[in-house]
């Protein structure tokens, strides 16, 4: 089984191990669609600073919120041209399958080389919410209602360097804390 936290609990693996592995066993690592409905798996996206986040597609409450500071911060980060990809996974993907994580991306104009909005199966998509400790519990009408809200700052080499509460002031945040911490992110 992969682990996305090394035991310490202070760095996410993000699968990179697995390229170690045999071809059988990584093709076991939780393999997510992005908007565009490309496949993928962390390992793919190694090298590269990530800004992780967790939201349900039918949440009216704070998800809808996250999307917009993630959209403000990805047009800014874009603008900065920073290597470091904004990721949105769903957190509801009962609800939440990739072609709903797609329209998601659509509304918010998320371009794919700064803002992957991914989806994929129930089983692939509950193991990276387990990786990264996020919790959801059903509401009444079935849907993923209450839910951890956190972004997690993943550096090139997969290492988990913060993790912060998502806030109105979300899109901020995250700008300065790529900017403060640039060199640690990209090294």
């Amino acid at each position: 089984m992969l682990t996305f936290f090394k035991p310490a609990g202070a760095a996410i693996a993000l699968a990179i191990a697995a390229l170690a592995l045999p071809a059988a066993a990584r093709e076991q690592a939780p393999q997510l669609v992005d908007q565009t409905g490309r496949a993928f798996t962390f390992a793919t996206l190694a090298g590269t600073p990530l800004a992780v986040t967790f939201v349900a597609a039918h949440c009216t409450d704070a998800c809808p919120l996250v999307n917009a500071q993630f959209a403000q911060a990805a047009r800014l980060l874009e603008g900065e041209r920073r290597q470091i990809r904004l990721l949105t996974i769903t957190l509801d993907p009962e609800n939440d399958p990739p072609r709903v994580m797609r329209a998601l991306a659509q509304t918010f104009h998320a371009n794919p080389r700064v803002w992957i909005v991914a989806g994929g199966t129930v089983r692939d998509v509950h193991r990276v919410m387990q990786g990264f400790g996020v919790v959801a519990q059903r509401g009444r009408k079935g849907y993923a209602g209450m839910h951890t809200t956190v972004v997690y700052f993943i550096d090139a080499h997969g290492s988990l360097r913060k993790t912060i509460l998502a806030s109105t002031d979300l899109s901020a945040q995250l700008v300065a804390e790529v900017r403060s911490d640039w060199r640690a992110l990209a090294q």
